[in-house]
């Protein structure tokens, strides 16, 4: 497919002529922004070392000037050394003054300045030295207060020339600064405009067909074999896009009929191969039922006699093959389980019933085994117990399969608990044995079909059980969690929540 203008190239355009905008911006702001960097610099450098220089030197001579009449009115004297030390500070400041003359008639000024110091410098280190006149001391004294005064006027008038300067120089920065930013508001505005404009074409051309390929694709409905046909608006990668829709969409339709037709063939067999299973698992159970039940009812009868009758070997022998009987036995009712599977998860009838009645009715079985292997049963049920909705004819498997594990589980002189009570609207059942307890490493896995471990593979069963358990429970609305120590025995928690309200209500309407 013959591509015209691509997105890569849009989108590059889209890219490199704002950037070029910016560029032209930013170099131009540099430009004015230099100009107005020089100004600053002007003001800075031409004038202020001046002026700071000339307030140094004002109060310098003002440390001159209090020392004189300190000395005039015979009052306490400042510091000498201090005062001794402002020659060559003054002198130093003036060379600075010489160094930054930068305004027209600046230069003579300062000459002047000069001139005018030289005759006070003397005036003052007569003062200072004790040489002072003294025939004639307030013409002397008069002498120095105005060279002092006209040196103080002096600095008064360069500092003017220096103010003025820098002015003027303010002035014109601020120019420079009205102008840069004049400027710079008209290129990012001009820049902006383009930017935006030149932008919003591109999207359009790039997200216009992009738009309408993903409104057509979202209409596609899943499994509905009916896909679509999309015409392509242009000659880019959207376009050729486009036309691969097309050709997938071709292929998807002969693959969902190529899949339809071995996804009915695949279920075809499995249902069959179900049936089959189950129907030999049915069967082969049940003849083995009936042959086993004669068997272990026999193997029973020797055992009960073994001690009048039979030697110690004989009786080591009948007594085995008892075990081995009671191992089959669990084994055949755990096949039986396997058979009856989907008929026990198809949905029943929830009827509501007294928990303790319930309880007291799936135990009764088990209680004989318990008394023969010598594990004590025990029920715990709370105070105001509310009667309990449950599937009458799969609920009770659950506790029968949790309390006879327990059972078979727990040796002899061990115990197994059974406890119900409510909380915050479900019903709680909690199963406790002394048992052997579990691994922690088969835990997680304990709920699944044909799970295996420890003792279980010894019982020869096929572990179904607790799977079944499980999938009671839940269909119930609750869930079931296991908590096991090795030989400290094994906990069962599950709950039901409590839904009486909505059995009453379903039978009635019915």
């Amino acid at each position: 497919m013959a591509r015209g203008f691509s997105i890569r190239a849009k989108i590059i355009c889209s890219i490199i002529v704002p950037a070029l905008m910016l560029i032209l911006v930013i170099y131009l702001d540099y430009v004015h922004l230099n100009s107005l960097g020089q100004s600053a610099e002007l003001i800075l450098s031409k004038n202020y070392k001046t002026i700071k220089a000339v307030h140094q030197i004002r109060q310098l001579l003002e440390l001159r000037h209090n020392f004189i009449l300190f000395n005039l009115l015979d009052l306490k004297q400042t510091d000498r050394n201090n005062v001794a030390a402002t020659g060559p500070q003054i002198l130093r400041l003036l060379q600075v003054c010489t160094d930054n003359i930068t305004e027209s008639g600046e230069r003579e000024l300062i000459e002047k300045i000069h001139a005018s110091y030289r005759r006070y410098d003397l005036l003052f280190a007569s003062f200072f030295n004790g040489r002072s006149t003294v025939t004639k001391p307030k013409r002397s004294y008069a002498g120095f207060f105005r060279a002092h005064t006209s040196l103080d006027n002096d600095f008064d008038t360069l500092m003017s020339i220096n103010e003025e300067a820098m002015e003027a120089a303010d002035v014109e920065t601020k120019k420079v600064a009205r102008r840069a930013q004049l400027y710079s508001m008209v290129l990012v505005l001009a820049a902006i405009f383009f930017t935006a404009t030149f932008s919003l074409f591109i999207a359009t051309r790039i997200s216009g067909p992009l738009a309408r390929l993903a409104e057509s694709l979202a209409a596609v409905k899943e499994g509905s074999g009916d896909y679509p046909r999309f015409h392509a608006t242009s000659k880019d990668e959207i376009g050729f896009l486009t036309s691969e829709f097309n050709r997938l969409f071709e292929r998807l339709k002969a693959y969902d009929q190529l899949s339809l037709d071995r996804l009915t063939a695949e279920r075809l067999k499995v249902r069959q191969a179900e049936l089959a299973k189950a129907r030999f698992v049915a069967d082969l159970s049940h003849q083995l039922k009936t042959p086993m039940t004669s068997l272990s009812m026999s193997i029973g009868i020797l055992a009960e006699k073994k001690h009048k009758t039979l030697s110690g070997k004989h009786a080591q022998l009948v007594e085995t093959a008892k075990e081995d009987c009671n191992r089959l036995s669990v084994l055949i009712n755990e096949l039986l389980d396997l058979s009856r599977l989907d008929a026990v998860l198809k949905p029943w009838p929830k009827e509501v019933l007294e928990v303790q009645e319930v309880i007291n009715k799936c135990l009764a079985p088990l209680r004989q085994q318990a008394e023969e292997k010598r594990v004590q049963l025990i029920t715990e049920f709370a105070s105001g117990l509310p009667p309990i909705a449950i599937d009458s004819f799969r609920f009770p498997w659950a506790i029968t399969n949790l309390v006879g594990n327990a059972i078979r589980y727990t040796d002899r002189g061990g115990h197994v608990a059974l406890r119900v009570e409510k909380r915050e609207g479900r019903f709680y059942f909690e199963c406790e044995d002394t048992g052997n307890g579990i691994e922690e490493r088969y835990l997680p896995g304990i709920f699944d079909r044909f799970t295996q471990f420890s003792e279980r593979e010894k019982m020869g069963t096929i572990g179904l059980g607790l799977a079944i358990v499980k999938e009671i429970i839940e269909q119930h609305g609750g869930d079931i969690s296991v908590e096991s120590k090795v030989g400290k025995g094994t906990t069962f928690t599950f709950w039901i929540p409590i839904q009486t309200e909505d059995v009453n209500d379903e039978s009635s309407s019915s």
